[in-house]
């Protein structure tokens, strides 16, 4: 009897051991690029070089390299129908092609996808043959936030970097409550929102502090000009991003606000200021 309660009391104190163990510390992976004054791409930064605080709190940086992760990029469309976008769309894939997987929409007005996620070469052809001129398309500003807010929803689904890339001939009208459920979604998937915009329309919420929130861009170009070099600066952005991860000690609440700088002169970082709750 004395036997069995001395093997009792060494399983139980085990046992108290094992339920005392902390758990690991929750590791954060977080995708940025940087650019030099002359907005060209800043590829060899290191851990020295970066200081990351979550919830205004500080971490070590524990790696920083070139992203290698797989890379979904979420293409919308927004001509009026013009077909305008169609070139600048096919040399973006041009310049990205072997290192992303792609799906496209167009909105008409509201957005109908012409290629879920691809990496063929044909598909894709046949996709940017949909895209050419398809007469008057009635101008509907709200239907933009419902195809961002189903793209990072959509995008939530694949594993790796994450990208939603807009261009648009019509702009936004800000529903307050759409609004925040699209920048909500964006924020979940962990996708960078980049837009392209023709000069003069009106940037609500979601469009204009998606990409901030997230750490994409907003180019604007004039509706007569060649679009493919403005958007080339966002393929840029993303061909160069970097793999940022830190760690959160165990008991240490998650926060939602992420600050990322570097004490490099003359180098901006676009990285997200808003982060997946896990």
């Amino acid at each position: 009897m004395k036997r069995i309660l001395t093997l009792s009391m060494v399983f139980l104190a085990f046992g108290l051991v094992l339920t005392a163990a902390p758990r690991p510390d929750v590791t954060r992976t977080v995708y940025f690029s940087a650019v030099d004054g002359k907005g060209v791409a800043v590829t060899d930064l290191t851990a020295a070089d970066l200081t990351v605080k979550e919830g205004g709190k500080a971490y070590p940086v524990a790696d920083v390299q070139p992203a290698t992760a797989p890379l979904w990029v979420s293409i919308l469309v927004d001509d009026r129908g013009t077909g305008a976008f169609a070139p600048a769309v096919s040399q973006f894939i041009q310049a990205t092609f072997g290192h992303a997987q792609y799906a496209i929409s167009v909105l008409s007005p509201q957005a109908i996808k012409v290629t879920d996620f691809t990496g063929d070469a044909d598909a894709l052809r046949a996709a940017l043959g949909r895209m050419g001129q398809r007469g008057n398309i009635p101008t509907d500003t709200e239907q933009i936030i419902s195809a961002v807010s189903d793209a990072a929803k959509d995008l939530q689904k694949r594993k790796g970097r994450r990208a939603i890339v807009v261009l648009s001939a019509s702009g936004e009208k800000t529903l307050s409550d759409l609004a925040d459920e699209a920048l909500n979604a964006v924020k979940s998937s962990g996708a960078s929102l980049n837009v392209l915009y023709i000069t003069g329309l009106d940037l609500g919420r979601v469009l204009g502090d998606g990409p901030k929130q997230s750490g994409g861009i907003v180019q604007q170009a004039s509706g007569n000009v060649a679009l493919g070099p403005v958007l080339a600066k966002i393929a840029d952005n993303l061909l160069h991003q970097y793999a940022l991860t830190y760690n959160i000690p165990d008991g240490v609440k998650l926060k939602e606000t992420l600050a990322l700088t570097t004490s490099r002169n003359g180098v901006t970082l676009l990285a997200p200021s808003r982060l997946p709750d896990k």
